[in-house]
Parts: C-alpha cells; sequence; structure tokens
C-alpha cells in the first residue's frame, strides 16, 4: 500500500471554503473508476499556538505507488487539481484563498 498525504495550512477564517473544495471535488463519485485508488480522508485541527492557522491534511491511500503516479499524470487530476493562473495584478485573489503552505508527503506503508 501506498499513501500520500498533503499537510495545508490555511487561514482560520478562510478554512470552511477550502474544506468544501477538497470535499467536492474528492468525492467517492469523482475517485471510483481511478485505477489503484483506495480511500480519501480530510483532517483538520486549529494550531494551539496559532488560533488563526487551521491545518488540513489531506490522506489519499493507493494499492501501489506506480498506479498513485499514473493518477497525478492523468487527465482527470489535471482537471480536479487546475488553479487560476495569476499575474501580478492578481495577488489580492491569490492571497484571498486563504492557503498559506502546502507539503507533500509520501509514504511505502511497511505493516
Amino acid at each position: 500500500m501506498y499513501i500520500v498525504t498533503n499537510t495545508i495550512q490555511t487561514e482560520t477564517a478562510q478554512s470552511q471554503k477550502i474544506i468544501q473544495q477538497f470535499t467536492a471535488g474528492h468525492t467517492k463519485e469523482s475517485m471510483e473508476l481511478v485505477d489503484g485508488f483506495l480511500n480519501f480522508q480530510l483532517m483538520h485541527r486549529t494550531l494551539p499556538e496559532n488560533p488563526e492557522i487551521t491545518e488540513l491534511v489531506v490522506l489519499s491511500r493507493w494499492v501501489s505507488k506506480e498506479q498513485q503516479k499514473n493518477w497525478v499524470q492523468s487527465a482527470s487530476f489535471k482537471q480536479m487539481h487546475q488553479r487560476k493562473q495569476t499575474t501580478n495584478d492578481d495577488s489580492k485573489e491569490k492571497k484571498r484563498s486563504g492557503i498559506i503552505s502546502s507539503k507533500i508527503a509520501e509514504y511505502e506503508v511497511l505493516t
């Protein structure tokens, strides 16, 4: 089994909007035909040291690394994850998205 996490720090005031975007895009229906996909979880917490920041962890489980990588290269992945192109004039819109940082980690499950 192969697990991928995406840990996203968001502005707490914007976190519900971002949660809704993930739950709408990563539905069972949108992923059920993806080869090797097992399941998806979305977790959240407000940081105890800074209540203005909410941390979201997106966790997906896959049969294999190869199947996960194939999905990342697919048209359906690109469509699900497309972002607005931003220019210098769009910097305020980018800020309003509420995402502070994002970090992806990948794991081979041993047991």
